[in-house]
């Protein structure tokens, strides 16, 4: 037999496969509402949940879209799954499938709309279950989002979301979208890894952008962070990074390593500062740190110091570059989030006997 499918709510396109990808969901419901489609034959025609996500910078998987514009990946949905209408059934590979919907509400106007997909393998090594939503309320925040999960016989485990948000700062009301995504998988074995980013965009000119990685594989960490910060002004920024490593040796002593750097500019001045060390087995301790003042008049004082006795601190005379505007700013990612701003508000409840009657509700 054929599947339902379910269709769009009025007024509100299916979750976007991708920031800037107006249309592609669009296509993919009328797609799947106009096909007659065979039974779906595997859970890789159903949903993308059942794996663990890949890492961002490797070559992006097939449910993967990469943004023109900022480079992100965004997982794409799986059309049909999330085509579907409410319900449940089996695949001819034995995958079992439930699908479910629903509605919330809350104080100040918020809704938020929800769909559910989940499932499982025949025989009962795989289970996944991804979720997906749009939320609203009557301060004018609006928010997309969508998470993956799952799990297997063998111990590995995942989870992925992302969410987009329209809202305003609650000290200055600035107005500000929001993109965060969180990326997490664990295998059987041990070896894990993580990744977070965001990035902040205010309609006032500031931009805070940062992320979040750390990875383990066998006796081997890493961890690497780094963030970045532009005022409104279009003149000022701060920027840093830090990065570590430790092995666990045989013996259970440990070798660890990292460097990390500050910077902060504006108005033609500013500071470097940033700082090398390592820790050997045997505890042997090494830190080279250095420094960089420009003084905004072509010269720049250089100063550092080591634990092996370096030591050096001059003036030099060079140019100061330091780049003080983002790539992105506040109208492009709402210029690039049109599914977003057409999140509706929940209608507002008019009271029989209210003198004003909707008013600016029926605009």
């Amino acid at each position: 037999a054929g599947l339902a499918f379910a269709d769009a709510p009025t007024g509100l396109s299916l979750p976007p496969v991708g920031l800037g990808l107006q249309s592609q969901s669009q296509l993919d419901a009328a797609k799947a509402s106009a096909a007659v489609l065979p039974p779906l034959q595997s859970v890789l025609e159903l949903t993308t949940a059942f794996r663990p996500p890949e890492r961002t910078g490797a070559a992006p998987a097939a449910d993967v879209i990469v943004d023109a514009v900022t480079g992100e990946e965004t997982a794409a949905p799986a059309p049909v799954g999330r085509a579907l209408a409410d319900g449940s059934g089996m695949l001819a590979d034995g995958t079992w499938w439930e699908k479910k919907s629903g509605i919330e509400y809350g104080k100040n106007g918020y809704w938020k709309r929800w769909q559910l997909l989940r499932g499982g393998s025949a025989d009962g090594a795989v289970e996944w279950e991804e979720t997906w939503w749009d939320a609203s309320d009557y301060t004018g925040m609006k928010e997309m989002g969508a998470q993956k999960q799952g799990r297997n016989a063998g111990g590995d485990a995942w989870r992925e979301s992302w969410t987009e948000r329209l809202m305003y700062a609650s000290n200055d009301l600035d107005c500000v979208v929001e993109r965060n995504a969180h990326k997490w998988a664990a295998q059987g074995d041990g070896d894990e890894w993580e990744e977070k980013w965001g990035e902040h965009y205010h309609a006032s000119g500031k931009v805070a952008k940062f992320a979040d990685k750390w990875g383990k594989t066998g006796p081997n960490v890493w961890h690497e962070r780094w963030g970045e910060d532009y005022d409104s002004g279009g003149d000022a920024c701060v920027k840093w990074t830090d990065k570590w490593a430790e092995r666990l040796l045989p013996d259970n002593a440990r070798e660890q390593w990292g460097d990390k750097w500050h910077e902060a500019f504006a108005n033609g001045r500013g500071e470097k500062n940033g700082e090398v060390w390592s820790v050997g087995a045997g505890g042997d301790r090494y830190q080279r740190w250095w420094g960089e003042q420009h003084m905004g008049d072509m010269r720049v004082r250089r100063h550092g110091h080591s634990t092996t006795g370096e030591q050096w601190d001059d003036i030099a005379h060079m140019d100061t570059y330091y780049n003080p505007v983002p790539h992105f700013g506040f109208k492009l990612a709402l210029d690039h989030s049109p599914q977003l701003r057409n999140v509706p508000l929940k209608p507002k409840e008019i009271k029989p006997d209210d003198p004003f009657g909707p008013g600016l509700d029926q605009l």
